[in-house]
């Protein structure tokens, strides 16, 4: 990866440094040039500037040269036209009339000389480019008939130079040769050229130089500026006040057929105008700071070089915004261009700098593709070289691949499916694993866990409170560490403190509580514990100790029913006997016997108790639909014997006797003799024992229900004693006390019989009491809606 980092890196310093270079060498090409050429075009033809009232044109028309001759006109012509316009007071004129050649008559220029010296008057100079090159001469501007010259205001040159085009967009502020450079007439005429003429060096200069490049903005077509024809300014027809303070340019016309039309650009179709025409318009632009000037070199290089580089800055800070920082930095250099254009009268490359930026996108993401594909081929073969063994998926048949892409998608595709495929595999295997795990960050936050340690974990309020959604895995997000602060712990002595880093200190040598009675443990293995790497996260094993627990419990309770209840009849026993012996007066043989008897019976009965709890507790039953009063007169009948030792009377009341339940009729029998036998140890004699059986099918309860009560006429029990019997088998079978047997704590294992029983048929037990008013206890049992089969007897 690093690889590829720096190669990119290198590749884009070079996209960074040679790209913007390479658009400033482009943008002065062919093409380049032609297109921001033609956008200038189609942005000043929609942004004219109003014609100033300042200049006039006094044009060479066809109807002129029909009137007065043949071109060139005399002279002194020309100079009677002077003599016409300067009562009117104009502020200058421009003759755009070459006199670089001297008149067969001096008197003609002499003439000329004394009209121009009334008026300020400025002169072009000619320009014969093509004589030159015929020639091989090195091109120079023809001198102006001396005294021409020295009567005119400021000679200068009007050379409208087409672009490459063959359109004319601006002229030039100073042309000449290395010896001395003319400035524009125009500028002469608005007062804007310097008293001396800038220097050329002569090593440096060309044969021809030009300086100060300026474009145009064309107010329009022929005929937007005021223009009145040659021949009636000559014959005085003008209005009065015509000229006064105006700029009037002399020239000829389009339709004079005299050669001196131009095409120009920015006024809509391809339109030529005349040489004089352009004048105005250059001259407009000058005076009202019109003129549209070119950006320096250095200028235009930023111009160029900024967009691209922004948008390579960009691209590497947000390679996937890509395409909007192209499109909106193509969309800033246009806007900028033309804000430039049409506000700041400077006209910046508009074609090359948009060109740079699409080119830096496709080279970015050319190469960026390109790194990428290298990247998938080499990270795709490295993945399929991974053995799978077993967990290889199968093959799908592939169609051949048309190209290289083609085939490096279908090599990251078998590497994404098998990849996939092991993922769903070690997802789905951690999820069936029979023990609790869980799949924790370095932090201890749970990422993912198990079926089983949902079941062990789940439900508690901080478990549903880290995982609002209720998503399959409801771990997901529980802050493991905090969640064992707040449950019961238990250290181990016996358990090794090992040196584990946080969060994981001294978990490992404690057994935790679950507030639903789950005892667990935990063990911690770190993943990614490579040096440079650090721990990432942990695999947290949570192995659930509540049943051996529980077995260990229990079997503390029956070795202390076994030391305590069945020990006890046996120690009388022998104590009697050492009495016996010892010749004791209280105790003969009659009483031995009779002692030993009783003692022989009581431990007989406590293993038959024994017996049936572990009967009661092993999960063996044999249900069968039978008659609920059946098995209350079962019971009945089995206690009657001991009832009338007592001089007791158990009464039957079976409202409902024909209704059955689905039981153990034998475990039930028993429980129902249990609670028979504590109402006949409780009772005084000569009472009654009152035993009722009743359906409860009330519509508002949820489901029918077979109810038998015993009801006692004894001594009762107090709120303490009620308690402890009120409590569930679970935890009446953990003592606070282990050492003390239950048969100690007051209620036997009789009642223990009846909740074990009860419980395993899906019913329940309550009881109530108080001190003298007698002990009534309740069993629920589910109603069965069938009736069961009364085999019928032979006839």
């Amino acid at each position: 990866m690093r690889q590829f980092r720096h190669r990119f890196l290198f590749e884009w310093m070079l996209m960074f440094l040679l790209l913007p270079p390479t658009m400033v060498w482009l943008d002065s090409k062919p093409g380049l040039a032609d297109a921001s050429a033609v956008l200038y075009d189609r942005i000043l033809s929609r942004h004219q500037p109003t014609p100033s009232g300042n200049i006039l044109i006094i044009g060479i028309d066809k109807r002129s040269m029909a009137e007065l001759g043949p071109w060139p006109f005399a002279r002194s012509v020309h100079a009677a036209l002077l003599d016409r316009v300067a009562p009117q007071g104009p502020r200058a004129v421009l003759l755009d009339i070459f006199f670089d050649e001297r008149s067969f008559d001096p008197a003609e220029d002499q003439r000329l000389a004394e009209s121009m010296a009334k008026i300020p008057v400025y002169l072009p100079l000619n320009f014969p480019a093509a004589l030159a090159a015929h020639s091989g001469k090195s091109p120079e501007f023809l001198p102006i008939s001396p005294p021409l010259a020295a009567a005119a205001r400021g000679v200068g040159h009007a050379n409208a130079t087409p672009d490459a085009d063959g359109l004319v967009r601006g002229l030039w502020r100073y042309e000449g040769t290395s010896t001395r450079l003319w400035p524009y007439v125009g500028l002469l005429m608005a007062g804007l050229a310097p008293a001396a003429p800038p220097r050329v060096d002569p090593k440096a200069a060309q044969d021809w130089t030009r300086q100060g490049p300026f474009g145009i903005p064309f107010a329009g077509p022929a005929g937007t500026y005021p223009t009145i024809s040659y021949v009636d300014a000559l014959r005085g027809d003008l209005p009065n006040e015509l000229l006064r303070d105006k700029l009037v340019l002399v020239g000829a016309l389009s339709d004079a057929g005299l050669g001196d039309t131009l095409p120009v650009a920015g006024i809509g179709a391809l339109t030529g105008l005349a040489g004089v025409e352009i004048h105005a318009n250059a001259l407009d632009a000058l005076i009202r700071n019109f003129d549209i000037g070119k950006p320096s070199n250095v200028e235009r290089v930023l111009w160029i070089s900024l967009p691209i580089w922004v948008v390579l800055i960009l691209f590497l800070r947000s390679s996937t915004d890509a395409v909007a920082i192209t499109l909106a930095a193509c969309g800033i250099s246009i806007a900028a261009s033309v804000a430039g254009l049409i506000y700041g009268r400077i006209n910046f490359p508009m074609v090359s700098p948009v060109c740079g930026v699409v080119l830096a996108y496709l080279l970015w993401s050319w190469r960026r593709l390109h790194a990428l594909l290298v990247f998938f081929r080499r990270r795709a073969a490295a993945l399929n070289a991974v053995p799978a063994g077993a967990f290889e998926p199968l093959e799908q048949p592939e169609l051949p691949a048309l190209d290289s892409v083609e085939r490096r998608t279908h090599a990251l595709d078998r590497a994404i499916d098998r990849l996939t495929h092991l993922q769903s595999l070690l997802t789905e295997g951690v999820w069936e694993l029979p023990i609790p795990v869980l799949i924790c960050r370095a932090d201890g936050i749970v990422s993912q866990s198990n079926a089983a340690a949902q079941a062990l974990l789940a439900g508690s309020r901080m478990t549903l409170e880290s995982n609002p959604e209720g998503s399959r895995d409801h771990l997901q997000g529980l802050d493991l560490p905090r969640y064992l602060e707040g449950l019961q712990r238990t250290d181990l002595p016996d358990a090794e403190v090992r040196d584990r880093p946080s969060p994981w200190v001294k978990a490992t040598a404690s057994e935790f509580t679950t507030k639903q009675g789950n005892i667990f443990r935990l063990r911690a293995a770190s993943l990614g514990n490579r040096a440079d790497s650090g721990t990432r996260g942990w695999v947290v094993v949570l192995p659930d100790v509540t049943a051996e627990r529980k077995a260990q419990k229990e079997r503390e309770q029956w070795f202390g029913f076994l030391s305590h209840d069945l020990r006890s009849p046996q120690v009388t026993i022998l104590n009697l006997l050492t009495l016996f012996s010892e010749g004791a007066p209280n105790v003969n043989l009659r009483g031995l016997l009779e002692g030993v008897e009783s003692e022989a019976r009581r431990t007989i009965h406590l293993t038959e108790s024994f017996m049936d709890m572990v009967e009661a507790e092993s999960g063996v039953y044999r249900f069968a639909l039978t008659f609920a009063g059946s098995i209350v007169l079962d019971a009945i009948d089995a206690t009657w014997a001991a009832a009338q030792a007592r001089n007791l009377t158990v009464k039957a009341r079976l409202g409902s006797s024909d209704c059955s339940v689905v039981a153990d009729s034998s475990l039930l029998t028993r429980a129902l003799v249990n609670l028979l036998n504590n109402a006949i140890r409780s009772s005084a004699s000569g009472t009654t024992i009152h035993v009722c059986l009743e359906a409860n099918v009330d519509q508002d309860a949820s489901q029918p229900q077979v109810v038998i009560s015993v009801q006692d006429e004894g001594a009762g029990m107090t709120a303490e004693q009620l308690a402890k019997v009120m409590l569930s088998q679970s935890r009446r079978r953990q003592p606070s006390d282990p050492a003390k047997p239950l048969a100690a704590q007051g209620w036997g294992v009789g009642l223990s019989i009846v909740h074990a029983v009860v419980e395993r048929h899906g019913g329940w037990v309550d009881v109530i009491s108080a001190p003298g008013a007698g002990t009534t206890f309740f069993i629920g049992l589910p109603l069965s809606t069938e009736e069961p089969l009364i085999a019928e007897s032979p006839s």
